[in-house]
Formats: C-alpha cells, sequence, structure tokens
C-alpha cells in the first residue's frame, strides 16, 4: 500500500513540474526562513532559554538539510533533548514524533514523498515513551499519536516503553546516540 501511495505521489509530483519550478523555490524560500530564525535564536538556545531551543529545533526539523539532501535529525533532536530535559511538553511530543518515524511536516511535498518511497527509520518504544510524557504533561496531540503508535507495537515493546520512562532522563535522547550506526 506504501508502494502504491509512493507512485501516485511520484506521478503527481511529476505532474506539478510541468508547472515550473515553484515546489524548488518554495523549498529554497523556507530553508532560507530556517536558517533566519536558527541564526536569531541559536545563542540564547545555547545558553538554555527553552523558547529559543524550540524555535531552533523546529528549525532543523523535519526538513531537507545542506546539500546532502537529508533530513537534519540530529541537529532537531539535540535541540528538543535540550528542551525535554527542562520539561518542555512539546519537546517530549516532537521527540516522540521523530522517533515514531514521522519526519515530514507541514506541505513540504518532495520531502513527504521521499519520506514515503524511503524506509524512514523508528524506535516505537522510545517514540511511546516520549509521546506519554507529553501527554502526562498535558499536550493534547500526544493521545492519539500514543493511540495510532500502540497498534503498531507488540506487548514486549509497550512494556519496554514503560521501563524506560520509569527513568527517562537516563535514556538516550539524540539522534546519534539512539542509532549508533548513524555516527559519522
Amino acid at each position: 500500500m506504501k508502494r502504491i501511495i509512493g507512485l501516485c505521489l511520484t506521478a503527481m509530483l511529476l505532474g506539478g513540474m510541468l508547472s515550473g519550478c515553484a515546489a524548488a523555490a518554495i523549498q529554497g524560500a523556507s530553508r532560507a526562513k530556517d536558517n533566519a530564525i536558527i541564526a536569531g535564536n541559536e545563542d540564547e538556545a545555547a545558553a538554555g532559554d527553552v523558547a529559543a531551543q524550540m524555535k531552533v529545533g523546529d528549525a532543523h526539523c523535519c526538513t531537507i538539510a545542506g546539500s546532502a539532501g537529508v533530513l537534519n535529525n540530529q541537529k532537531a533532536t539535540e535541540w528538543y533533548c535540550k528542551a525535554a530535559d527542562q520539561g518542555e511538553p512539546r519537546a517530549f511530543y516532537e521527540l516522540g514524533r521523530i522517533y515514531s518515524g514521522d519526519l515530514v511536516r507541514g506541505m513540504n511535498g518532495p520531502a513527504k514523498i521521499g519520506a514515503l518511497l524511503t524506509e524512514q527509520r523508528e524506535n516505537k518504544p522510545l517514540a511511546l515513551m516520549w509521546f506519554n510524557l507529553a501527554m502526562e504533561q498535558g499536550y493534547g496531540d500526544a493521545m492519539g499519536e500514543i493511540s495510532d503508535l500502540r497498534e503498531d507495537m507488540t506487548g514486549p515493546e509497550t512494556q519496554q516503553a514503560s521501563l524506560l520512562k520509569k527513568n527517562w532522563r537516563e535514556q538516550p535522547c539524540e539522534w546519534n546516540e539512539v542509532y549508533l550506526d548513524n555516527q559519522r
């Protein structure tokens, strides 16, 4: 089913290319905006400002990064983890979303197609742990994510998530800590 959806989206993308390079222009403008957000907030984020950490994490998250054309999960999780360590509920949610494999947000058509056509990394127990923490802190969107994720998990995976949550501050948080084979 995922393959069929991917082929349909690819066909739509190819059809959209006939109308010009609008998608590339939009992507470039979006990246320029993200770079400005990063530059304007990085000092405050480094100093521990949670709101700035979330802005920088959002700017890095779920976008195409640099010339490599890969999602910049390493930088996004770095900042979300700093905010999560200070108890920010939306940081918990964003980490859950990333580790559940939901890496593309918004109307980023090319990135969504790319995500559908490639296998996304996921760590379901860790994702469920983060979503549960977000829900406990009153972050409303987490409940739906928890329900959806639990449908795809085994009993041992949900038990593992519960065990992880008991000492969540000791769990790996940043992308390269979770996926050790991703080190460069």
